[in-house]
């Protein structure tokens, strides 16, 4: 079966347990859709009367595995999730990751009951984020350009500042430098993926990726220098780019940490309100 043709059958059984859970899964469709080899996730499947059952994808970042996955209402309570995972966790053995991170919908009941079943223990949640106009403190802000005298630039990052972006990462993420050269070393080659450097006064203070699918666009690894922090490089930051979204038609989300009251009170008051909650577990091997 062609590998198209699989992708839009993980689309499809995507939108069933969505709709039928009432919830939001995070697929990380970018690298779902890229080689294994330049970044893209590991996947796998089984059928079950000849339809797509269940579903895990397997997703590094730095030598962290994040998995995420899914089976079919009606096809649950089979072992179905359950085999997946030890064929999964063989897997990521082999990849000989330095962790892993189990992500899940707060509000799966599914999830939840097999997680019980493992050796995990809780290690932060996420609010998935989406822009309304109408939430927004100040909407002027959205109707009008810019000032010229904004000396808040945003900019394509360039195949050379790779090293930059990693730098800017560990700082804002607390992870080693090594760890986030990896990341970007398995982002290269991801066309979909728009990484974004922040200047002021000409000097990089800050970076974003923006990745677009269906018309809407995800704003992620946000991050300005941690010295350079109240001075309004954040917002300016994140209203250049709503704007320029706005402007293509896209709708814009993010995502931000449960425990970053700082970012989540930055992102409400430029209008963006809660719709999902992702919580993400360590396994204990």
């Amino acid at each position: 079966m062609a590998t198209q043709e699989i992708l839009r059958e993980i689309e499809e059984l995507q939108r069933r347990c969505e709709d039928y859970d009432g919830i939001s899964l995070k697929l990380n469709w970018d690298s779902l859709r890229s080689e294994p080899g330049s970044g893209g996730a590991q996947w796998l499947y089984t059928y079950e009367e000849g339809l797509l059952a269940g579903f895990i994808g397997l997703y590094s970042f730095g030598g962290e595995v994040e998995v995420c996955g899914m089976v079919r209402p009606g096809y649950r309570r089979r072992g179905i999730f359950t085999s997946l995972w030890q064929q999964a966790y063989k897997q990521i053995v082999r990849m000989k990751a330095k962790s892993i991170l189990l992500n899940a919908p707060a509000a799966s009941k599914s999830a939840s009951g097999f997680l019980k079943t493992l050796p995990l223990e809780f290690n932060h949640a996420e609010y998935q984020m989406k822009w309304d106009y109408e939430k927004a403190e100040d909407r002027s802000a959205f109707e009008n350009k810019i000032l010229p005298d904004d000396m808040v630039i945003l900019r394509p990052a360039r195949a050379d500042e790779k090293r930059l972006l990693a730098v800017l990462d560990s700082m804002g993420f607390n992870t080693t430098l090594e760890e986030a050269v990896e990341m970007y070393e398995e982002l290269d080659g991801e066309s979909s993926n728009e990484h974004i450097i922040i200047e002021l006064e000409g000097q990089p203070v800050g970076k974003m990726r923006l990745w677009t699918e269906h018309h809407e666009t995800w704003i992620y690894a946000f991050t300005v220098d941690e010295r350079m922090r109240g001075r309004g490089i954040g917002r300016s930051a994140l209203i250049q780019t709503i704007q320029r979204e706005r402007r293509i038609g896209n709708g814009i989300n993010l995502e931000v940490a449960l425990d970053n009251p700082n970012a989540l009170g930055l992102y409400e008051s430029c209008g963006f309100v809660i719709t999902n909650k992702q919580d993400y577990y360590r396994y204990i091997s």
